[in-house]
């Protein structure tokens, strides 16, 4: 298969987001709308809603379950191994932004219209496994990660635990798994808010682009983020891959190019989120993750088709 430098379906698809993006911008120039606000809804609230909607109507069941787990564990390796190697560079925020950010990815609105754009449908049920080992490491681990740079480390274990995401995590699988029936006021209720996950997820993005009163590129920041991003993560997802081809034999080619795929999107939009709810360089924090939206565009096509 030759691959092509740009996939104009995959680019189509993500029209909408950068429209997002652009009214977020629009709204900090023209209207100085504070990106921490939003920040703390969609860290708050909207994120909640989302993990506890997939969690309570996703498959728990069976080999599909070793996803998310083997997800979750490389992504705390990558971020706890990135944390000690982005120490040595920065001491003011950066490096726990950089190790949360290296241990995650866009893998719900932009790993999931790629894999239904390069494969089909029959990527959905394995893409939202995937994602959801990513969306429990950034509820926990990662959510750590970032409150160590304001507290002690047993502050941060507090504030993990006081945070809602993970509540919603483990108490959406438990209802899931022991197949309790969710009155329908309370999914109702849910839905509504994790509708609006998407679209100020992006909007904070350009919230954040709207601080930029000068084009300032932290080349070092973008160097570490897009080494973790566009190499570190295709490489393991690579030897995920050869090891289930030569030994464990547990999923398909469908499983092989989910996480292929996943492994190659942009870095996660919440990422901006947490700078800027901790003021920590947040205009270079949305330039990163525009700059790493783009370049997935590119990069990610050309990788797939080499493989796939």
């Amino acid at each position: 298969m030759t691959a092509l430098p740009f996939d104009p379906a995959l680019a189509v698809k993500l029209v909408p987001l950068y429209l997002l993006v652009a009214i977020g911008f629009l709204l900090g120039r023209l209207f100085e709308v504070r990106g921490q606000d939003l920040g703390k809804l969609a860290l708050y609230v909207l994120s909640p809603a989302v993990v506890f909607k997939g969690f309570v109507a996703g498959d728990l069941h069976g080999a599909l379950l070793i996803l998310p787990v083997a997800v979750f564990g490389l992504c705390s390796l990558v971020a706890l191994a990135m944390q000690p190697l982005a120490g040595r560079f920065w001491r003011d925020g950066r490096e726990r932004i950089a190790s949360f950010t290296s241990g995650t990815g866009n893998t719900g609105y932009f790993g999931i219209p790629a894999c239904l754009a390069l494969i089909g449908p029959d990527a959905l049920p394995v893409v939202v496994m995937v994602s959801f080992g990513a969306t429990a490491y950034e509820n926990s681990v990662g959510f750590f990660t970032v409150a160590r740079s304001e507290t002690s480390v047993g502050g941060a274990l507090l504030r993990v635990l006081k945070y809602p995401g993970l509540h919603a995590c483990w108490l959406g699988a438990l209802l899931n798994l022991t197949a309790t029936r969710v009155p329908p006021p309370v999914m109702q209720t849910v839905e509504l808010i994790s509708g609006g996950f998407v679209p100020v997820g992006m909007m904070i993005i350009g919230l954040g682009l709207a601080q930029i009163r000068g084009l300032r590129l932290d080349l070092g920041f973008i160097a570490v983020t897009f080494l973790a991003k566009f190499a570190v993560w295709p490489a393991l997802a690579l030897a995920f891959i050869w090891v289930d081809n030569h030994g464990l034999h547990a999923f398909g080619r469908t499983a092989h190019q989910v996480m292929l795929i996943e492994s190659l999107t942009p870095m996660a939009a919440v990422t901006v989120v947490h700078a800027t709810l901790r003021n920590i360089h947040p205009d270079r924090a949305a330039i990163a993750v525009a700059l790493s939206t783009l370049f997935a565009l590119v990069w990610l096509p050309l990788v797939y088709g080499r493989f796939f």
